[in-house]
């Protein structure tokens, strides 16, 4: 019985490696990726090769100075029917008159990302998690939204709402799953 338990504990410690998605899966990067990821310092000057880490209050200031603002959070390598490569949302950010932030929830799966990077050119960011009480995607994320929408970090919303925010001002006029069809 004892080795059987064993096993069990060695195949889920095993197993544990090599789920992604739990944590932003920074550590699972190569040092050439982790060397594109440095915290924001300011919004002026951005270099298109590097990848932001902000919190929510960064984005949700940066926000109040443009007059219409779309902020997709998204999981790179999403193959849900809901997420679109990142041209599409650029170009009705384009379209509309909208800021367009692109901010990643985690590290898993980057690669997919940056094999688009020749359809768009959008900044890209992702969620600083260091400065979030979590190393836990779900948690991190939605202390990050939290401050974005100018909520008490620890506010836990009944239903999930979506991953696109469509701001006028600092002012939230809607959030949504997917892009709004004209």
């Amino acid at each position: 019985m004892k080795k059987i338990i064993t096993i069990i504990i060695i195949s889920l410690l095993l197993l544990s490696c090599k789920i992604s998605g739990l944590t932003n899966d920074y550590s699972k990067l190569t040092e050439n990726n982790k060397s594109k990821i440095i915290p924001l310092e300011s919004f002026e000057n951005l270099d298109i090769d590097k990848i932001y880490k902000i919190s929510g209050k960064q984005l949700r200031s940066e926000i109040a100075k443009h007059e219409k603002s779309l902020v997709y959070i998204f999981k790179n390598g999403c193959t849900s029917d809901l997420c679109k490569p990142m041209f599409v949302y650029e170009n009705y950010a384009n379209q509309n008159g909208y800021t367009l932030f692109l901010v990643m929830e985690g590290y898993g799966n980057l690669e997919d990302t940056f094999e688009q990077r020749n359809n768009f050119t959008s900044q890209l960011f992702s969620i600083n998690t260091d400065l979030y009480d979590s190393k836990y995607r779900a948690v991190y994320s939605r202390m990050f939204e939290n401050e974005l929408l100018g909520n008490d970090i620890n506010y836990k919303p009944k239903i999930y709402l979506g991953n696109l925010f469509f701001f006028e001002g600092n002012q939230l006029i809607k959030i949504a799953h997917e892009l709004p069809k004209h």
